[in-house]
């Protein structure tokens, strides 16, 4: 890469412009400093490896993230390196002639060399490109856009929407898709950025396409950074996040499989340690590595709003839930001590959803809220649950179910991912009446499908009998991987679901695989003959 010079001219209107901006977990940059920033640069284009993302947009503001590699082996999790500092720039165009923002951040082995700047004052609902630079290498280019004022009147916005993505199950083509499309306003993460199995481990049916670093599974800080430090190595990933901002909230994998607030499923307190340790750990990583803004519990928990046209709503329904029950356990199930969200964060979103006047709530809920009962290929008991989602926890189900019936809010959709298949459905009211809801649910990107475990299609089998029990549900499909494209107007919501061909291959076609919306008028989930 060609080096860049920082001529003393540059370096007046970076500072001059510094003040546009806010720092986000990294200290403003010294002048004492300012030689680090010459000794930081690799003059050989190696000092941004891991390319470049952005996320939460706010109509005045955005958060913008690289990460640093300082000198060769300072790789993610190693500690190694020296300070740096850092240039950022945001510029109405892709070539920065008409810049708008710049200033200057400063990282280091203590947040694993990340970068990230929540830039403000920038105007609503406008593109922006931005890059980083040290005095020698740069970064490449990322386009990001702001939301709309909170008053402005939204024609329609567009999202890509994700969700369940191992690594080592395959390759990113969900990813590139969402990437290509040129159309998306922001695209919303719904868990399981990361998983946190030893290479060759995974989910009953996984495939090993390709090794994970660690190779052990994540326990450790440094784990974890290394672990999202090779994710950030995908070129579909880097292309993804360079195309448009992200939204995201956790799942339970970022962490260990079945997390709750004590403990996890997957975690061991004899031979791994404390949850409270690990858990502390992989929270650290993720925040440094992703364009997300933490709220003051250190939670994934905000609320969005895109102008008059929708409030999206993010969960973290990880980090307060009580720990899962047998889901034969009744007594447990409707136990109104026992919760999902937390009695803080369920408060915060019921008021939110009252206090709304956009068009459409979306809320981001990494785990199903709909009813979904399952056969059990027994007589008795003939049906069961899955005690790790909404369902497992029926009296804050039942709660926030009321609450949408009583304020009338049937103009909320449920975005889901979780389960490695796709549905689309409403949500019933307790007790009966019209439907609350909908509820659209995204495959997983690379992570093994859920109807792949049935073997000689007894998949397609399931997914009937699970419609035939779940009356509420419209569609259902469960043998590919994929990704989904959420369209929003005034008139209706809809969902796109897109399959990937054969996560095993990187080049591997995607195509259309069904449309569904909730349409504004009957508040009801019909198909849509063609997506948008």
């Amino acid at each position: 890469m060609t080096r860049i010079p920082l001529h003393r001219r540059d370096f007046v209107k970076i500072t001059a412009a510094a003040s546009g901006a806010a720092a986000v977990g990294v200290a403003s940059a010294p002048a004492a400093h300012a030689g680090e920033a010459a000794a930081s640069g690799t003059g050989k284009g190696t000092a941004f490896l891991h390319g470049v993302a952005s996320g939460d947009p706010l109509p005045d503001g955005v958060v913008i993230w690289t990460r640093v590699t300082p000198e060769p082996g300072c790789r993610p999790g190693s500690r190694r390196g020296p300070s740096s500092l850092v240039f950022w720039e945001v510029a109405a165009d892709p070539d920065f002639h008409r810049p708008v923002r710049a200033g200057i951040a400063a990282t280091g082995p203590d947040r694993d060399h990340t970068v990230q700047v929540d830039v403000r004052g920038l105007r609503p609902a406008t593109t922006y490109h931005y890059r980083f630079r040290t005095l020698h290498d740069r970064s490449p280019v990322g386009r990001t856009r702001t939301a709309p004022a909170s008053r402005q009147d939204v024609a329609g916005l567009r999202f890509g929407i994700a969700s369940c993505v191992s690594y080592g199950n395959g390759y990113f083509a969900g990813y590139r898709h969402l990437a290509r499309r040129g159309d998306l306003d922001a695209i919303i993460h719904l868990g399981d950025y990361i998983y946190e199995f030893a290479s060759g481990a995974g989910h009953p049916g996984s495939t090993d396409v390709r090794p994970m670093e660690p190779l052990g599974e994540c326990r450790t800080l440094a784990d974890y950074r290394a672990r999202h430090g090779q994710y950030r190595t995908d070129p579909d990933l880097q292309a993804m996040h360079a195309a448009a901002p992200i939204v995201a909230t956790w799942d339970d994998h970022e962490q260990a499989g079945d997390a709750w607030s004590g403990g996890a499923r997957d975690h061991d307190p004899a031979t791994e340690g404390t949850w409270a340790e690990r858990s502390k750990a992989a929270k650290q990583a993720y925040f440094e590595w992703l364009p997300v803004r933490q709220d003051v519990h250190g939670s994934t928990q905000r609320r969005l709003a895109f102008g008059r046209l929708l409030d999206l709503t993010m969960l973290d329904l990880r980090s307060f839930r009580s720990q899962q029950v047998d889901p034969t356990d009744n007594a447990g199930l409707d136990d109104p001590g026992r919760t999902l969200t937390g009695r803080p964060q369920m408060s915060w979103l019921k008021s939110g959803l009252a206090r709304g006047n956009a068009t459409w709530n979306l809320i981001g809920s990494s785990v199903m809220a709909a009813p979904w009962r399952l056969p059990t290929g027994q007589a008795n008991p003939p049906v069961t649950i899955n005690a790790d989602q909404w369902d497992g926890y029926r009296a804050d189900q039942n709660e926030l179910f009321t609450h949408l019936r009583d304020h009338d809010r049937r103009n909320t959709v449920f975005l889901t991912g979780d389960l490695h298949s796709s549905w689309a459905g409403e949500v019933p009211a307790p007790g009966g009446g019209a439907p609350v809801a909908a509820q659209f649910v995204v495959s997983s990107v690379t992570s093994t499908p859920f109807g792949s475990l049935f073997p000689g299609g007894a998949g397609a089998q399931i997914i009937a009998a699970i419609l035939a029990m779940n009356p509420h549900l419209r569609w259902g499909e469960a043998e590919s991987n994929g990704v989904g494209i959420l369209d929003v107007t005034k008139a209706r919501v809809q969902m796109d679901w897109y399959k990937v061909a054969d996560r095993a291959k990187p080049d591997s076609a995607v195509t259309h695989l069904k449309s569904f919306a909730l349409d504004g008028a009957t508040k009801r989930v019909v198909p849509a003959t063609t997506p948008v």
